[in-house]
């Protein structure tokens, strides 16, 4: 029996979790009419898509292929040759060579030298936003979006004076990679944002070239591929394509969803104040309620992957070269995985949630992100009180991959204590 759960709908993209909790009741494997897709919603198969080398996350050239005819074919090329250099879309070897590069500086013990960091720019930004005390402010353009981007500037090397343009670029890019289903003009956005991010990263890269600095942009420079895929054999150094390749990865992957995972935490605290309150009283918990801000509304909530062969996967079989959705929205409901699942709870004790994937794949950056989520509740509700949101429907953008607001508007006070 065919069951269509339609995920485009307005009401679908503002709250997902009912159609979440049929899917997970009558089928969680299942294929969609609507999306062309297979669509994998517990928790379990979730995983196993993530982790089995039997779905492959090269997905440009395909996608390519099947826009190859059409006003924008020529502009979807030139993303997808770009965007198709990200490792986040490289099956090993390649993949394992790129990763490799930033395997070292990445690792939980190097990120944690950059918390000091953190801290200064979630203080400049606190200290920004505390001048509009009293009036109505956009939270997302006032903290959310101007940390985390400024945290990525000053990673790669980046002057924080441009980050208004980095940012807007970054956004236009997400309109072709998140697949926002509301934008007619995503693919003439999203190839003009990427030819001047590209022009302008060349000219950064030339800048550093000649002048080698202490930052990540040097060391993919320097990289001269000792130690190859594997760790033994010798390798070869980036090429500038890859190095841009990399860089505009680092700007959208480590801004867009860092700005969703502060936005939606922000929105499950206002939502929850007995959690806020929790929370506020004892920041030793703030790890754990990132954690959980990240399963509840994790800013990420579907990856996409490409059967490579035919796969038997809940009863079903997906057949070779055909795309499934794994909803890691809906598996982080998944009643068997997850006690009081659609409850925010920042003291759940077992919570392996994939907010940031899983196995070879998983999320890089999963350190800094957790890093700059601590450090932006730490100094919110340190140093402001009595958040009251403002809209009476909060309205949620209509990207398919990532969930994330258009705007949250909020008012707040100075704390006095």
């Amino acid at each position: 029996m065919n069951v269509e759960f339609d995920l485009k709908t307005r009401e679908a993209i503002n709250d997902p979790a009912p159609i979440f909790a049929a899917m997970l009741a009558r089928r969680p494997v299942h294929y969609s009419a609507s999306l062309k897709s297979w669509v994998v919603a517990d928790y379990d198969n979730v995983k196993l898509v993530l982790t089995d080398p039997r779905f492959s996350v090269e997905k440009m050239s395909p996608f390519a292929d099947h826009m190859a005819e059409g006003a924008d074919a020529h502009k979807i090329r030139e993303l997808s040759r770009v965007l198709g250099g990200w490792m986040v879309f490289k099956d090993p070897p390649a993949h394992t060579r790129l990763r490799q590069v930033l395997q070292q500086p990445f690792k939980p013990r190097e990120m944690e030298t950059l918390r000091g960091a953190v801290i200064d720019i979630a203080g400049q930004v606190a200290d920004e936003m505390s001048e509009r005390a009293g009036e109505t402010v956009d939270f997302i353009a006032a903290f959310a979006n101007p940390l985390p981007a400024r945290v990525i500037a000053t990673l790669i090397g980046v002057d924080t004076a441009i980050v208004g343009q980095l940012t807007a670029w970054s956004g236009d890019i997400a309109k072709f990679v998140f697949s926002a289903r509301d934008t007619p003009d995503k693919y003439s956005r999203a190839h003009s944002a990427l030819v001047e991010i590209e022009a302008f990263y060349r000219q950064v890269i030339a800048e550093h070239r000649a002048r080698p600095r202490d930052d990540m942009l040097s060391r993919m420079i320097a990289y001269d591929g000792v130690g190859g895929a594997d760790g033994d054999t010798p390798g070869t150094p980036l090429t500038d394509d890859e190095i841009v390749s990399m860089m505009i990865l680092f700007l959208f992957a480590g801004h867009e969803t860092t700005t969703n995972l502060i936005t939606n935490g922000m929105v499950a605290l206002l939502q929850n104040p007995e959690q806020m309150a929790r929370l506020r009283d004892d920041f030793s918990l703030l790890p754990g309620a990132i954690e959980e801000f990240l399963r509840y509304q994790g800013p990420v909530q579907t990856v996409v992957r490409i059967a490579k062969e035919d796969i038997k996967l809940g009863g079903e079989t997906i057949t070779a070269g055909e795309r499934v959705f794994a909803l890691l929205g809906a598996s982080h409901r998944d009643q068997s995985m997850f006690t009081n699942a659609h409850d925010v709870d920042i003291t759940r004790q077992q919570n392996p949630h994939l907010a940031f994937g899983f196995g070879i794949h998983m999320c890089i950056g999963a350190p800094l992100a957790r890093i700059e989520g601590q450090e932006a509740f730490r100094v919110l509700l340190s140093r402001f009180d009595e958040f009251t949101l403002v809209a009476t429907e909060l309205k949620w953008r209509d990207d398919f991959v990532t969930r994330g607001l258009e705007s949250l508007p909020l008012t707040f006070k100075l704390r006095t204590n």
